[in-house]
């Protein structure tokens, strides 16, 4: 296949041939937006996987040019976005993986290479934010009294394969959890130091700890992009990202800040932080990060703090909110995060529940002996105003 070719089907992916996501239960995605697994390596070895009858058919589908139902969710944003905040994970992995792979590796469905790998070993995490969940923090699944299932001799021949191949890897993502706290990450990162250090790391941190060696490690490569996962500051910071603490949230931002590595900035629109995004954005562009920095999606789970079940008015005067943003000029990134949000909430179909938002936020409270409402004071005022409980 040439470069032509490859670029005028809209439905390949680099993916198939050259990577996969693992994630704390141990099933393997080709990414985190599939929409089904591979398979599981709690119950089949990694390379039996990546080489099976599902990863096939879906080569198979896209050398046909046509969209396997698995990927959907790119292909969904690439037919109703053309601005850069939505760049698909396929359009992405393409520029960033395909161009630089021997194209002769797509014209068979058997060939495989591995050149991106989408780690998420554990649920380790040392936060429990309010829209997370057991699967993806250990603190939350602590608070449940839940225990997700981990298969340490199936983690380890992922280990092994990806140790094995790691001088032939160009992009590289971790994830969790909160990756800094993952002994296999730690591992993973000396070896490639040692085998492949420019290598194109990428990190989604809470950016909360620096105290297993991961950070500083992280330090020390060239290619790294941070993705740092903030939606609101100071004492609504501490209540959205519970059992995290503010003031080392940005103390560890300001080493960072002082590397020549790329930082983005990904963060949830949602009822708790419905203005509070305002202000740590403005917090955020005062330590010189510019518009580019900060990419904006609604959160669409759980579903009872989704902004679409605030009050008509009330929504749409958060509508109204994000309209005065963009009269403000920004650029790039942040100024289509406002289009798109716009968009969402002006167009969405979306059944009312406020009173599951009720229920939901006082049982967490009840919880964790936190009490939402004299943290968000303003949110709760303005509820009581449109709403009778």
């Amino acid at each position: 296949m040439d470069a032509k070719t490859l670029l005028k089907n809209k439905s390949i992916c680099t993916l198939p041939w050259t990577g996969f996501e693992l994630e704390p239960n141990g099933n393997i995605k080709n990414c985190i937006i599939s929409k089904t697994k591979l398979g599981n390596i709690n119950k089949t070895n990694i390379k039996d996987i990546i080489h099976g009858k599902e990863n096939i058919e879906l080569k198979q589908s896209m050398l046909a040019d046509s969209k396997p139902r698995n990927c959907a969710g790119c292909y969904l944003q690439e037919k109703h976005t053309t601005n850069l905040s939505s760049i698909s994970s396929r359009l992405y992995y393409l520029k960033e993986i395909g161009a630089k792979t021997d194209l002769t590796l797509y014209d068979d469905v058997k060939n495989f290479s591995l050149k991106h790998v989408d780690l998420r070993w554990t649920n380790s995490c040392n936060q429990a934010c309010v829209y997370c969940g057991p699967e993806y923090s250990s603190k939350w699944a602590q608070e449940m009294g839940e225990k997700v299932k981990s298969n340490k001799e199936a983690r380890q021949e992922v280990k092994d394969y990806v140790f094995e191949n790691i001088a032939h890897l160009e992009n590289v993502y971790l994830a969790g959890g909160e990756p800094m706290l993952m002994k296999e990450n730690y591992e993973f990162l000396k070896l490639l130091k040692e085998k492949n250090p420019n290598c194109t790391i990428r990190v989604n941190t809470n950016l909360s700890t620096t105290e297993t060696g991961i950070f500083e490690l992280l330090c020390s490569f060239k290619n790294v992009h941070w993705t740092v996962s903030v939606e609101t500051i100071e004492e609504e910071y501490e209540y959205v990202r519970h059992h995290g603490n503010w003031n080392d949230f940005l103390q560890n931002l300001d080493v960072i800040n002082k590397l020549d590595h790329k930082i983005n900035f990904n963060m949830l629109h949602f009822i708790l932080n419905y203005k509070g995004i305002h202000n740590c954005i403005d917090l955020l562009k005062g330590k010189g990060f510019h518009d580019n920095s900060f990419v904006i999606g609604p959160l669409f789970t759980p579903l009872h703090l989704n902004m679409l079940n605030l009050p008509e008015e009330m929504l749409n005067n958060v509508v109204q909110s994000l309209k005065d943003k963009l009269n403000e000029r920004p650029q790039g990134y942040l100024k289509n995060s406002y289009e798109n949000l716009i968009q969402y909430y002006t167009t969405t179909r979306f059944q009312k529940n406020l009173k599951s938002f009720y229920y939901n936020l006082g049982k967490m409270d009840q919880r964790r002996n936190q009490n939402s409402r004299l943290i968000f004071t303003e949110l709760f005022k303005e509820l009581n105003a449109y709403t009778l409980e």
